[in-house]
């Protein structure tokens, strides 16, 4: 971990641990105990189906060579997102290792990366809206009815816009990128091309989008499902502005490990919105971290093991 990263990891658990103290330890502890094993078990298992779609919507704008499977991808996704919750790595981190995975599953790493590359853009794309309905049903819920009203119709008017971003796509595909280095040069354009034509169908982009605004608001069912199990009656729009807006401060705080600390004040921040007292708010985001966990242990185990798999079947060839 950089300097930087350490730095805003250790600021970020100071953060926490404050927040912690403020609530209390042993009403924190309480909420987590009505939720119990057998719900973080449940909202784990709930969470898959995410995945698997993530996954699908990675699947279905990778168009270099031959393609891997489906669940190859699925299962790189999930690599992805272990790595960037459960490891000390920013976000970005989660992004290198993922693509690392997708080779690993049997792609080009060249493809796997200008793919990984593309697939976030689009999933940063797809929460826009996503953002805006959050804001939008905020709005609503304080009675400000005209702003909700313009809100929505932004998300209505990005939603439309979205597909025009394979224009200039294509077009930073088509750029002589690190003209200077030689040795980057058949690299460029390698990636080039590959990213050419992952966004050369328009269908299969479209889709890929809306699979990932799918995904954010099903997160917002996720919400609810943990405040269910916790026994805390929240409303499924008050679900989707708290997921929607906490994920917008997770987005603008990616240099940070986890969004360590960013994540509980936010979720303290928002649910205080709607009269949730900050121990649940904090008892809610150390269950999702404890749910991101428990998916991330076999996860990362399984890349750990290919990863080994690759490394001696590299030995055994240079011998």
């Amino acid at each position: 971990m950089k300097f930087a990263g350490l730095a805003a990891f250790l600021v970020g658990a100071c953060l926490l641990f404050a927040l912690v103290i403020q609530a209390g330890l042993a009403p924190v502890l309480s909420v987590l105990g009505t939720m119990g094993a057998q719900g973080l078990v449940l909202v784990s298992l709930a969470h898959l189906p995410i995945v698997a779609l993530l996954g699908l919507a990675w699947w279905m704008i990778y168009r270099s060579g031959k393609r891997p499977t489906l669940p190859r991808f699925v299962w790189a996704r999930a690599v992805r997102d272990a790595s960037a919750e459960a490891l000390p790595f920013s976000q970005l981190g989660g992004y290198a290792i993922g693509a690392r995975a997708l080779s690993l599953a049997g792609a080009d790493a060249t493809a796997a990366g200008a793919s990984t590359f593309l697939d976030l853009i689009l999933e940063f794309a797809a929460k826009l809206p996503y953002i805006l309905l959050g804001l939008a049903l905020l709005a609503n819920l304080r009675s400000e009815r005209i702003v909700s009203v313009a809100l929505l119709v932004l998300c209505l008017g990005t939603l439309l816009v979205l597909p025009l971003l394979r224009g200039p796509l294509q077009k930073l595909a088509r750029l002589k990128l690190f003209p200077r280095w030689q040795g980057l040069r058949s690299t460029r354009r390698r990636a080039a091309l590959a990213l050419g034509r992952m966004t050369a169908k328009g269908k299969s982009f479209a889709a890929s989008i809306l699979l990932h605004l799918a995904c954010w608001i099903l997160g917002a069912g996720e919400t609810w499902l943990i405040f269910h199990f916790m026994r805390v009656a929240v409303p499924l729009d008050a679900s989707l502005v708290i997921d929607s807006l906490v994920g917008a401060i997770r987005a603008a705080s990616f240099f940070v490990p986890g969004a360590i600390g960013v994540q509980e004040g936010g979720y303290i921040l928002l649910c205080g919105l709607f009269g949730i007292s900050p121990a649940t708010a904090l008892a809610f985001s150390l269950a999702r971290r404890a749910r991101d966990l428990l998916i991330a242990a076999p996860v990362l185990l399984s890349w750990q093991w290919r990863e080994a798999r690759s490394f001696f079947s590299a030995g055994t060839r240079w011998r």
